[in-house]
């Protein structure tokens, strides 16, 4: 699902430029012999089919404006640590794998990127990776999404970019999320995945599940985030000009 593409993305700008924290969800069933009438009410999600579930889950996550997406997944053996925050079309995120790690932020408009030294040093050498670290220091890097090697990590920060399938989605297990009843899709591009929809109240997207027990939660639909906004002109390096 929408974590691998992130991988994938991430593999393809290191390449060019050569030229966890586990939130575990309460996944607790009801009790046997509960009161009917204790139990929510469904929404009638879970009999759409899983194209429908999936297409009612963007609509609600778009329509709530703001939520943040959290945890770590593996893919190949490697673990990387997500974590974004989104209002609307502006967004602060970061993946995060080993010592490497990469910052995005959508605010005003403007797209950013800030790589920390070892990344730099993982998509060059150790000597340029430096060179480049160093020059650029803990400023934000403008331009980055006009690159065709960074231009997917930004669709994280939007619903459709991160709720992206990679094959035909089948309707998965019925169970409680953090005490909430959910359904899963199954995504037979990426067998080890599972998302999580809210089947009563609005069909939020509540946990995207993979292999050896790595988890993405989503949570804050509608909040407030304060730190989102465009850095200084000072603190901001042009990728076109520091290229040329």
């Amino acid at each position: 699902m929408p974590t691998k593409a992130a991988l994938v993305a991430l593999t393809i700008a290191a390449t060019a430029l050569a030229g966890c924290q586990n939130d575990k969800a309460d996944t607790a069933q009801p009790a046997a012999g509960a009161a009917a009438s204790s139990a929510p009410a469904g929404s009638g999600v879970a009999a759409l089919s899983a194209d429908e579930i999936l297409q009612r889950a963007k609509a609600a996550l778009t329509e709530a404006k703001s939520y943040q997406a959290r945890g770590a997944m593996v893919q190949e053996g490697e673990q990387t640590e997500v974590d974004f925050k989104v209002s609307g079309d502006d967004f602060i995120g970061s993946l995060t794998f080993d010592k490497a790690k990469v910052e995005l932020l959508a605010a005003g408009g403007k797209k950013y990127l800030r790589p920390n030294e070892q990344f730099w040093v993982m998509s060059t050498d150790a000597k340029q990776g430096k060179v480049l670290a160093k020059g650029i220091g803990d400023r934000w890097v403008t331009g980055a999404e006009k690159d065709e090697s960074f231009a997917e990590l930004f669709t994280l920060g939007t619903v459709e970019g991160f709720l992206k399938p990679t094959g035909a989605l089948s309707k998965g297990e019925e169970k409680a999320i953090g005490g909430v009843p959910a359904i899963g899709l199954n995504d037979a591009g990426d067998p080890d995945s599972v998302l999580y929809i809210a089947t009563t109240g609005e069909p939020y997207p509540l946990q995207l599940s993979g292999k050896n027990d790595s988890v993405v939660v989503f949570s804050d639909f509608g909040a407030t985030f304060p730190g989102l906004k465009a850095p200084a002109a000072n603190k901001v390096v042009d990728l076109g000009k520091l290229a040329g």
